[in-house]
């Protein structure tokens, strides 16, 4: 029996979550908050645009590392976690 590390299980259970797509994005809000960065960079980096976007509009951090995508330039990625931001902003600023 091999014993995995935590940051491998991590990218396991990350990996295991973007394969559905539509279950990702059902739960994001139940995903403990250490799995949301890498996450993150995951969906970026695999082109999972829909739950990109709403990783960036459920994002609960005061920082949200785009920096970290300029390293990879996907362009059209950096673009979809730019709409996401605009999304939330437009939620913020609507009166409810």
């Amino acid at each position: 029996m091999s014993i995995q590390s935590p940051s491998m299980l991590l990218e396991l259970a990350g990996s295991s979550l973007l394969s559905d797509k539509s279950r990702a994005i059902l739960d994001l809000e139940y995903l403990p908050i250490e799995l949301l960065p890498p996450l993150y960079l995951e969906a970026f980096s695999r082109g999972h645009t829909e739950v990109l976007k709403k990783m960036v509009q459920a994002w609960s951090f005061t920082c949200l590392p785009l920096g970290a995508l300029m390293r990879k330039p996907q362009f059209d990625m950096i673009q979809v976690a730019l709409d996401g931001l605009d999304m939330l902003l437009a939620q913020q600023d609507s009166p409810t």
